[in-house]
């Protein structure tokens, strides 16, 4: 197999490793002893809370939510009426008093030129159960007034930036309640359901388990929740998942506390709400390649103030920096090219004994002083940089709505050029990846060509055509670094090919 072919199936397998890595999402391992110290943490904040709330039975296991009911209500209407709101610079909240009807990010436009916030909507419903059936509520005069003669009240107190707290008041004889809660997938962005205990699952994973938080992950933003004692998983699918958490049980009154995330994927405000939780920011297993390339285009743009121009000069430096690497694998690939017809004479003289086929291509390459590896070496090296560039692109929120010039003006989104429409039938035109497989293109025009099989020429030729398909919908932002890397490789081996 020529030098080409390994850098051909190299760069196909580092592709292919690149897309399956980011569907399936492969996080890193915490490391062990964080995670072992965090969890001691955890557990005591846990007894802190359960020796503090004047909940009774709290030490018994949670009941058997499968015999007590099997059907979750919606609350549908209900939802009209907001019972509170809480407001400030980063959040508007919204309850009603069956549960969260609405999540603004007041610094987070929902879409690029329109006013209106991102949001979470009716992420969360709150349904308590007792003696078998559930409570219904109204409201009477800012009170909650329970089916079963409790009454109740909610307040609402911040807790940082993007966290707050909801404190259920119960009053009554005998106060016995489960509380349930019904998680929904908001009804904007692509997002998952999950739920987390020494690391972020998806919720479907976990029917059955004990939640130490759960909520939904989308790109850029997380709603979290988080509720004291023990948490568990009944039901879950794509869009709606049911937990249930330990009994409320007390004489006279009882509190519930409930706390919330709702904001960005800052790893700070993420690990001030859970240690665990702050693995929603994570940048994947190169997530410390990542931090660097992200430290150096943030001070890049505080120079030249446009992301865009940043990306291109990032892509320029990544590039420099692996140009002595490059230039060996040039310089390989033109002396394998070099020797091509004396290879062709090794492999028709010995084409019935392989062994002594290869023992004479080797003897070759020492007499040349070649080596066949060195032109994969320099590709193989490049992959984890590439890896990082591209997870750091891809969820850095600073790109979010980030415009770069003429009709790119969102580098976190495809560029869509122009909207083709057929009847009801519409097709997003995005001109980027047709430039990157453009340039991809020429690049393996002018590259040497060390074999002359005509298939491997032909998947020479089509590779561009099929990359420029496979990332025909990435954001903006990694096509322009890829087009940058594109043409300052043809620069390069156009300068390689004259000075050799």
């Amino acid at each position: 197999m020529g030098s080409g072919v390994r850098i051909l199936l190299a760069t196909l397998v580092s592709v292919i490793f690149l897309i399956i890595y980011d569907i399936l999402v492969v996080k890193p391992k915490i490391d062990k002893m964080k995670r072992e110290t965090d969890m001691k943490k955890l557990d005591m904040k846990k007894i802190e809370r359960q020796s503090a709330s004047p909940r009774m039975g709290s030490e018994t296991e949670a009941p058997d939510i499968q015999k007590e009911f099997q059907d979750i209500p919606e609350m549908g209407q209900q939802y009209d009426q907001n019972f509170a709101e809480f407001r400030d610079d980063n959040l508007l909240v919204l309850f009603s008093s069956h549960g969260i009807n609405r999540i603004e990010l007041n610094e987070f436009a929902l879409e690029v030129s329109s006013e209106e916030k991102f949001y979470f909507m009716r992420p969360i419903d709150f349904i308590f159960v007792s003696g078998g059936r559930f409570i219904d509520n109204h409201i009477q005069d800012g009170i909650l007034i329970y089916d079963n003669g409790l009454t109740g009240t909610i307040d609402i107190s911040k807790i940082s930036k993007y966290s707050f707290e909801l404190k259920f008041s119960f009053f009554g004889d005998m106060i016995d309640l489960t509380p349930l809660f019904t998680l929904r997938k908001s009804a904007y962005g692509d997002s998952e359901l999950i739920y987390g205990d020494t690391k972020v699952r998806n919720i479907s994973d976990g029917i059955g388990k004990e939640a130490v938080f759960f909520g939904e992950r989308g790109r850029y933003f997380v709603f979290l929740a988080q509720v004291p004692g023990k948490t568990f998983i009944k039901s879950a699918d794509k869009s709606r998942s049911i937990l249930y958490s330990e009994p409320v049980r007390a004489r006279g009154k009882a509190e519930l506390k409930i706390r919330f995330y709702s904001g960005p994927k800052d790893e700070d405000e993420l690990y001030a709400f859970s240690p665990f939780s702050a693995e929603l920011a994570s940048l994947g297993f190169f997530g410390g390649i990542s931090k660097i390339l992200l430290f150096i285009l943030k001070n890049i743009n505080s120079l030249v103030g446009n992301w865009g121009v940043s990306i291109i000069i990032l892509s320029f430096l990544v590039r420099l920096a692996f140009f002595p690497l490059s230039s060996m694998s040039i310089k390989s690939m033109k002396k394998l090219k070099d020797i091509q017809p004396q290879i062709e004479k090794i492999k028709q003289k010995y084409k019935d004994d392989k062994d002594a086929m290869s023992k004479e291509i080797f003897e070759l390459y020492r007499r040349e002083k070649i080596n066949p590896f060195s032109g994969c070496l320099p590709l193989l090296i490049q992959i984890p940089i590439f890896i990082a560039l591209y997870q750091a692109l891809l969820n850095y929120l600073d790109l979010r709505h980030a415009p770069f010039i003429l009709w790119i003006e969102d580098l976190s989104s495809p560029d869509k050029f122009l909207t083709l429409k057929f009847g009801n039938f519409s097709f997003d035109f995005n001109l980027l990846p047709l430039i990157m497989g453009l340039t991809f293109f020429i690049q393996q025009i002018i590259t040497p060509q060390t074999s002359q099989d005509v298939s491997m020429k032909i998947l020479n030729y089509s590779m561009p055509v099929v990359f420029t398909i496979i990332l025909w919908n990435i954001p903006s932002g990694l096509q322009l670094y890829w087009i940058t890397v594109n043409i300052l490789g043809i620069v390069q081996q156009v300068i390689a090919m004259r000075t050799s």
